[in-house]
């Protein structure tokens, strides 16, 4: 099918209404032609039985007193009608009245008795009724004659033709006003359907309680959609509730013993006791493993959070330079086990005073430089541009690690989306860190984007309002 033709790439109410249109259409010609042909009928019928009374008045007359009346031969022809007499050897009768007209005319029927017809000569109708007569008068001895009855249709016709003129003004204008109450009740039909798409795109993972609302009494195809619905929306919100719950409260019971477990292994290596070097290696490599479970604890439990209803910042005002100087002092000790170097370029004599939430912020920063960490190479660098723009602070944080193939670009923010699991696993990720961080950015009313090439790097860059 032609996609210029596509009717499914139109709204239902416009789809509706042209095919309502196209049936009301077909119906009113089928009607028009039904009431123009059985109208053509009634006349035709009326105009034969004019000349059937016509033809009764002349038969007496013509067989008392033969066609010696002027009356007979001239007096019968009046408006619209013509009478022409032929005796039985198909001579006319009425000499004043021979002409090319005549014979055209009567040429169709003047071989037959008793016959009516409509003819069209030169672009009008003409009503002919042919009838026998014999003529009883002494004079004449008995005589047959053949007479014709000619009607002009053309009252008739005219009349037809301004039933067709009615018909194409009132046809194209029922149409329109048609088309215009079939668009009205279409679209307050389809209302309820453009309320249940409004409300189903307002509703998400964080925003469950909201319920779609139509006229409560409705007990149509409609009102049953929405009671099924809303009831499917309270089905989905108890499931989500109670997921929501169990991450919690799974994450905040194996907090304690992941210290603990911590705790015991630290002061294992740090104890005088000698270990060989296996058992030191495999200690360590419990640490780590220890600590990459308890960052995801940390994590699960802040998506707890964020899962929660009316989440909003504790805000406070700070220095955001300070801030990322501390989280770079911090990320220090990481860089160096790869040999990597962490720089802060910024302009000189600018103030980056913000009102925020100083735990998110940090905690941002954090995320996205350990993220960098990871995926940069041995003695690569990572570089952080603080820039004031009017009313909002930009950072980018720019890595020369092994970068983020394009396709993955839109899917990165995900919940525990990974470009590469094997990679990700070697390097201790998780994926839950870029969706906390786009969860932070965004309920500060931020921006964060990222532009990447494989194995060229990535340039994480995020917009925060001053307030």
């Amino acid at each position: 099918m032609n996609k210029n033709l596509n009717y499914k790439k139109y709204p239902l109410k416009i789809n509706l209404t042209i095919w309502y249109m196209v049936i009301l259409f077909l119906v009113l010609i089928f009607f028009s032609s039904i009431l123009y042909f059985y109208l053509e009928s009634q006349l035709s019928e009326e105009v034969k039985s004019i000349l059937e009374i016509e033809m009764q008045q002349l038969k007496p007359e013509i067989n008392e007193t033969g066609l010696n009346s002027d009356y007979l031969l001239n007096s019968v022809d009046r408006e619209n009608l013509t009478t022409f007499v032929y005796n039985s050897q198909g001579k006319l009768m009425n000499k004043n009245l021979e002409s090319e007209f005549i014979q055209d005319i009567i040429t169709e029927v003047n071989k037959k008795n008793n016959f009516f017809k409509i003819i069209e000569y030169k672009n009008q109708k003409w009503a002919v009724l042919r009838s026998a007569v014999n003529s009883g008068a002494a004079q004449d001895f008995t005589q047959t004659y053949h007479i014709n009855l000619v009607y002009s249709f053309a009252r008739e016709q005219k009349m037809l033709d301004n039933l067709i003129l009615i018909l194409l003004i009132m046809i194209p204008l029922t149409l329109i006003l048609a088309s215009g109450g079939g668009y009205f009740l279409a679209s307050r039909a389809l209302k309820a359907i453009d309320l249940i798409s409004v409300t189903a795109e307002k509703i998400s993972q964080s925003n469950l309680s909201q319920r779609i609302r139509v006229n409560e009494g409705r007990e149509d195809e409609i009102g049953r959609l929405v009671k099924t619905l809303n009831s499917l929306l309270d089905r989905l919100e108890n499931s989500f509730y109670r997921q929501k719950q169990f991450n919690a409260d799974v994450s905040h019971e194996l907090k304690t013993p992941i210290s603990v477990i911590k705790a015991q292994i630290e002061e294992a290596i740090d104890s005088e006791k000698k270990l060989t070097s296996d058992q030191k290696n495999i200690l360590l490599t419990i640490k780590k493993q220890i600590d990459q479970m308890n960052q995801l604890v940390s994590q699960m439990l802040l998506l707890a959070k964020v899962d929660g209803k009316n989440i909003k910042p504790d805000k406070e005002e700070f220095d955001l330079n300070v801030v990322v100087d501390a989280v770079i002092e911090e990320m220090n000790n990481l860089a160096s086990e790869k040999n990597i170097s962490i720089k802060k370029e910024i302009r000189e004599g600018q103030e980056f005073r913000m009102k925020a939430d100083l735990s998110l912020i940090t905690q941002l920063l954090l995320n996205l430089i350990d993220n960098a960490l990871k995926y940069s190479k041995n003695s690569g660098k990572i570089k952080i541009i603080l820039t004031k723009l009017d009313g909002f602070y930009r950072l980018n944080i720019i890595d020369d690690g092994i970068g983020i193939a394009e396709e993955d670009l839109d899917d990165i923010f995900k919940r525990f989306y990974r470009v590469d699991k094997s990679r990700s696993r070697e390097y201790g990720g998780t994926g839950l860190g870029l969706s906390i961080c786009s969860w932070i950015v965004k309920i500060h009313g931020g921006e964060i984007n990222v532009k990447s090439s494989l194995k060229k790097g990535s340039n994480f860059e995020i917009l925060l309002p001053e307030e």
